[in-house]
C-alpha cells in the first residue's frame, strides 16, 4: 500500500468527508478546540502533536494551516480501463507541461467542479501531484479521477482510436473561436503551459484547435482559468 502526505484544513476536510478510510494519521500544530479536530476524532482518527516547523518541513511548505495528513494511495483507473467503460458524453482534460503546483491544484479543482471525466498528466512534462496541489486544489485533487502516463502523443492516440475528438487550445493558426465551436460528445481537451502552450507534436496529432476570446484590455487567461471556462462551455452545449 502507497502513502502520501496532503495538507490543509479544506484538503482534509474532503477526504474525511468522501473517504474517511484513506486516513492513516492527522499531524497538527494546532492548540485547542478546532471543528477538523473534533470530526476526525469523532472518526477515530489518531492525531499526532507536532510543532509548525516539522509540519512544514514534512511537506516543504508553510501553507499547511497547521495540519498535514498521512493518506493510503486511491486507486486509479488505467487510461484502457476508462476507454473500454467511457460514457457516451465525456470531458478528459489531458495536461502538456503544467509545472507551476498552483496552476495545476486550480486545474483539477476546475475538472472537479465542472464534471470532468479524467484528468490525464504526463510522469515527465509537469509537475506531480504534491501537497501543495492538493491544498490549491482544495481536496479536489482526491475526488477527481487522475491517471499519469508516460507518453501524451501515444495516450492522445488510443483516445482517437475510441472515438474521442482531441482539442488543444491554442491560439496559432488554425484555431477556431470558442463562441463558433462545438465540442464533439466525446472530447479529449488538451491545456498546455501558459508560456509555451501545447507542444508541437500535440498540436500536429490533434483533430481541432480552439481559442477563448477576449473582451477586456488583459488579452489573455492563465492556463486554470482558461481550462474553467472551456469545461463550462462543453457542459452548456450539452
Amino acid at each position: 500500500m502507497k502513502y502520501r502526505l496532503i495538507m490543509g484544513k479544506n484538503c482534509i476536510t474532503e477526504v474525511l468527508r468522501c473517504s474517511p478510510e484513506r486516513i492513516v494519521k492527522v499531524y497538527s500544530s494546532h492548540k485547542g478546540s478546532d471543528e477538523l479536530i473534533n470530526q476526525l476524532k469523532s472518526a477515530k482518527i489518531s492525531i499526532d502533536a507536532v510543532s509548525k516547523d516539522k509540519l512544514s518541513k514534512m511537506v516543504e511548505s508553510d501553507s499547511h494551516q497547521s495540519f498535514v495528513a498521512e493518506i493510503k494511495e486511491r486507486h486509479q483507473p488505467s487510461v484502457k480501463d476508462f476507454l473500454d467503460n467511457a460514457p457516451d458524453k465525456s470531458i478528459v482534460l489531458m495536461l502538456d507541461s503544467i509545472y507551476d503546483p498552483h496552476n495545476l491544484g486550480a486545474i483539477l479543482r476546475a475538472a472537479e467542479c465542472f464534471g470532468a471525466d479524467l484528468v490525464i498528466y504526463s510522469k515527465n512534462r509537469g509537475a506531480d501531484i504534491t501537497p501543495v496541489v492538493s491544498k490549491t486544489s482544495c481536496g479536489a485533487s482526491e475526488l477527481v479521477p487522475v491517471v499519469k502516463v508516460s507518453n501524451l502523443a501515444d495516450t492522445m492516440s488510443m483516445f482517437q482510436k475510441s472515438d474521442f475528438w482531441s482539442v488543444a487550445a491554442d491560439v496559432g493558426k488554425g484555431a477556431q473561436s470558442l463562441d463558433q465551436f462545438s465540442f464533439p460528445e466525446k472530447t479529449l481537451l488538451i491545456m498546455g503551459s501558459e508560456g509555451k502552450g501545447v507542444q508541437p507534436l500535440l498540436l500536429k496529432k490533434c483533430d481541432a484547435k480552439v481559442y477563448i476570446p477576449m473582451k477586456g484590455k488583459i488579452d489573455s487567461l492563465n492556463v486554470s482559468q482558461a481550462t474553467a471556462v472551456l469545461l463550462n462551455s462543453f457542459n452548456r452545449q450539452s
